[in-house]
């Protein structure tokens, strides 16, 4: 229940900065607001200040700025303070200043959590796995004391400390002993490719919506084998999985004592040409960075733009693979999930968790469908092309398309996320009865 509250706070916070970014721009180009919404539906609460009524409504899951003149079946009187009045440059940015208050408060969000002291999951600086043309400088279950003469505690110490292009002094334990490996062959990429850090089988995060989340796998199952074949340790998991010819896996897992076995259908990777379940590594080592106010600044910005891009990327490729819709699409009951995710992990976490929700608002609100500010810019864009604005009959007919795609999407996504929980929620209840 703290959980939903919570994302319920959080969203009508991500909601009103989007809101407030229309009312700020529509007031700079003297439009009269008539309505602030927190919400849609029956209003809870509400007082006018001027001629603008502010109100918090029943249903949080959106907001709204009511405009004079911003309907186009809406007759009044054409004047210098209703939003149809305006040139079409200026609606325009009106539409986007929702939006781009979204991505302003993003990265005022990322900035702060690194300002606060990221909290990181690491794995241990144990090695795991090396490429065969490495075996005679490190060996695996070597553990890394030491790269150029700076301590080391988790592996992406390691890649921080290692020189590129240059000559690396390394200090290992093996088998009891410390060694000093000397070599001008390491660069820091190869921390990431060709030498691997110890990982057993075992699930840190479960993705809410993916495969495995519906077949009930949880954080720190253990997978012991994938279609009879024993693993021993997450790279041979990976392998089998990624590579199989299969529409499904068979896994044997260990649930603290209990040992089960579940079918786990695969699913398109939309970044890369191999199958997914939705699960991530298990990382043992915790660690909290703090950062200066400038490297703050300037890490926050690029996570943002990073994001931003990702986002896009995600997006393109559900357009050209409409069969991932249904597997990635979700709603307020996703969000809800994830939450639960980041609050457990620190404030860095769950400022960051905001960002990406605010970021996501502005992607979603920037997309040309009518209602959607995207689809108003678009209607400006062009007015300004043909030198007048639609037809108010056409302007109407699209916005009722807009609105039945809307309407569609939420029904939908809530749909989706009813089913994933459900399925999830059997999966879980069948596997208890088994293991009783």
């Amino acid at each position: 229940m703290l959980n939903i509250i919570g994302a319920l706070i959080a969203l009508g916070i991500l909601v009103t900065v989007h809101e407030t970014g229309h009312f700020i721009a529509a007031s700079i180009f003297g439009v009269e607001i008539e309505k602030f919404s927190i919400g849609f539906g029956p209003k809870l609460i509400a007082f006018k200040r001027g001629k603008t009524e502010y109100r918090i409504s029943l249903v949080p899951l959106g907001g709204y700025v009511k405009m004079k003149g911003e309907n186009p079946n809406e007759e009044i009187e054409e004047s210098t303070n209703s939003f149809r009045s305006l040139i079409w440059w200026k609606r325009a940015i009106i539409a986007f200043a929702g939006p781009f208050s979204n991505l302003i408060f993003a990265i005022l969000l990322f900035i702060v959590s690194f300002a606060v002291g990221r909290n990181y999951e690491d794995h241990f600086p144990v090695v795991g796995k090396v490429d065969s043309e490495l075996k005679n400088f490190i060996q695996v279950d070597d553990k890394i004391i030491e790269v150029n003469e700076h301590e080391i505690e988790s592996w992406s110490q390691i890649i921080q400390h290692t020189k590129p292009d240059e000559f690396n002094i390394i200090k290992v334990e093996r088998n009891g002993k410390e060694i000093l490996l000397e070599t001008d062959k390491i660069e820091p990429k190869t921390w990431l490719t060709d030498i691997l850090p110890f990982s057993p089988a075992i699930i840190g995060d479960v993705a809410p919506g993916l495969a495995a989340y519906k077949a009930g796998l949880m954080k720190n199952d253990e997978i012991l084998s994938v279609d009879g074949k024993e693993v021993k340790d997450w790279y041979e998991m990976r392998e089998i999985i990624t590579g199989s010819p299969n529409e499904t896996v068979k896994l044997k897992i260990k649930r603290d004592k209990h040992i089960f076995e579940k079918t786990i259908a695969l699913e398109d990777n939309l970044f890369q040409k191999d199958k997914i379940i939705g699960i991530t590594q298990y990382l043992p080592f915790k660690i909290k960075e703090k950062y200066t106010l400038g490297e703050s600044i300037n890490y926050g910005t690029i996570t943002t733009v990073n994001f931003v891009a990702i986002n896009y990327l995600m997006l393109f490729k559900l357009i050209t693979n409409p069969k991932a819709i249904r597997a990635n699409l979700g709603g307020p009951v996703m969000i809800f999930t994830l939450s639960q995710q980041y609050v457990g992990k620190g404030l860095d976490n769950i400022l960051t968790f905001m960002a990406a929700i605010s970021i996501i608002l502005m992607l979603m609100n920037l997309l040309p469908i009518p209602i959607l500010d995207g689809g108003n810019i678009f209607f400006c864009l062009v007015e300004g092309i043909q030198k007048k604005p639609l037809s108010q009959k056409m302007q109407i007919a699209m916005q009722n398309i807009g609105i039945f795609i809307l309407v569609f999407l939420m029904v939908f996504a809530f749909w989706n996320d009813i089913n994933r929980i459900f399925t999830r929620s059997v999966s879980i209840q069948e596997q208890k009865m088994i293991t009783e």
